[in-house]
């Protein structure tokens, strides 16, 4: 059963430049001769069509500006197209904004009230739910306090507890879940993947892609200028990341594809986009180049225990490091070592062949190989790596690459704290 469904939807937004809201702007942009006012049209999106079908978790992601908000505003209907045709069968609870519908002035107690009329609730229904709305808010003792003086995570609590609570058949949530702290950052998230199992019908905007790829079935990615693509998840991050990654060259081909409409090539163009895994922040600093180069680092990237390249992984998941490499000068023998650092650039890790018994012989003109992390321990958070190719003795470097590699791990069935999970063994 289809609950929501875009027909050749249009929406653009009006944007004034040299519009003059007093006497002084007047007499200011009359003086400077930026008297004649311009009207420029943002599209922000562009005969888009889709189906969102009962029990359907949509991610919608993309750059800032690119519509996202837009559509479940549209959903909502808090906006309307400018042409086209939305249907939306069901209850709609939205939580789009931190305090949207919240009175300031007004107390959490009778701000829970007014928020569950502007969803459709009625009073007798809001007394029923109003002690779980509160235990999931936890903030009780707060409830008879203005809630202009509430901080931004608490807003959230309240908003979201609402929310959740008047059981709804659609519910819509934008960026919000980012303000709370990550004890209630778990506890929203289990609540959604809870009203997954229940067959409710999510849409969820997030810049958070481990999140996306957790709850959602599909995911919509809009691109400037209201282009629509629908794909799984592993497809549109993909397809995101390489935007926002890629060279400009690179970036404005495959922009021109999509604005074309031509039919993406996933396997070859995002999947296999091992550029992905660098590092713009390092790549593209040259003092963290070392080496003289006689054997020469031409690829890296990660895959699962399957060759299935990625570089988004779940904690104890298998993370394969593959090198390709190419001989500028003949050596004889090499080594590979390879470290792991946090954003926060604390040294985790720097294992070496050598160490495990390997020497890097026999070589080529073109070489390859690759290192499995096995059970990688890692918590999760961004993580660098920085991979070397050293003469036998470890003492020269032929190519040293610092954290010019990244991977991401996920958040799992695991709620541990830090950087690395301990393998620990219980006696009581």
């Amino acid at each position: 059963m289809c609950l929501i469904e875009f027909k050749n939807v249009n929406k653009s937004f009006k944007i004034y430049h040299n519009k003059s809201y007093s006497i002084k702007e007047k007499f200011i942009n009359a003086i400077l001769s930026r008297s004649k006012e311009k009207v420029e049209k943002y599209q922000v999106l562009k005969n888009v069509s889709f189906k969102i079908k009962k029990g359907q978790v949509i991610g919608i992601i993309g750059e800032n500006g690119t519509g996202k908000s837009t559509t479940l505003k549209l959903i909502s209907k808090i906006l309307y197209p400018d042409s086209g045709e939305i249907i939306v069968k069901g209850k709609v609870s939205s939580l789009l904004e931190i305090g949207a519908g919240f009175q300031p002035d007004l107390t959490g107690r009778e701000n829970v009230y007014l928020y569950g009329s502007i969803l459709g609730i009625s009073k007798e229904e809001i007394d029923k739910r109003y002690n779980e709305i509160i235990e999931f808010a936890e903030i009780e003792k707060f409830m008879d306090t203005a809630v202009k003086n509430y901080s931004s995570g608490m807003y959230m609590r309240l908003a979201f507890a609402v929310a959740v609570n008047v059981d709804p058949d659609i519910l819509v949530i934008d960026e919000v879940l980012a303000v709370g702290d990550e004890a209630f950052q778990k506890k929203c998230m289990n609540k959604i993947l809870s009203f997954k199992e229940r067959g409710k019908t999510i849409v969820f905007v997030s810049h958070d892609m481990s999140s996306v790829r957790k709850i959602c079935d599909r995911v919509f990615f809009i691109k400037r200028g209201g282009y629509l693509l629908e794909g799984t998840p592993e497809q549109m991050i993909g397809l995101y990341l390489k935007l926002v990654y890629s060279n400009s060259e690179d970036k404005k081909e495959l922009e021109e594809e999509i604005e074309k409409g031509k039919k993406i090539s996933f396997k070859n163009k995002i999947n296999h986009n091992v550029t992905l895994h660098q590092a713009p922040k390092y790549v593209n600093d040259e003092s963290t180049y070392h080496g003289n180069k006689n054997l020469e680092i031409t690829k890296l990237y990660f895959s699962d225990k399957n060759g299935h390249i990625k570089n988004i992984f779940e904690t104890n998941e298998d993370i394969k490091i593959n090198v390709e490499f190419k001989v500028n000068k003949k050596t004889n023998s090499a080594v590979f070592g390879f470290a792991i650092y946090t954003e926060e650039d604390v040294h985790l890790s720097g294992p070496n062949s050598k160490q495990d018994g390997l020497i890097i012989t026999d070589l080529k003109e073109n070489n390859m190989f690759s290192v499995t992390i096995k059970n990688n321990p890692f918590l999760k958070d961004k993580y660098y790596l920085t991979a070397a190719l050293f003469d036998e003795s470890c003492q020269m470097p032929f190519d040293f690459r610092e954290k010019h590699y990244w991977f991401q791990i996920v958040e799992s069935n695991i709620i541990e704290y830090g950087k690395i999970r301990l393998k620990c063994e219980w006696n009581i």
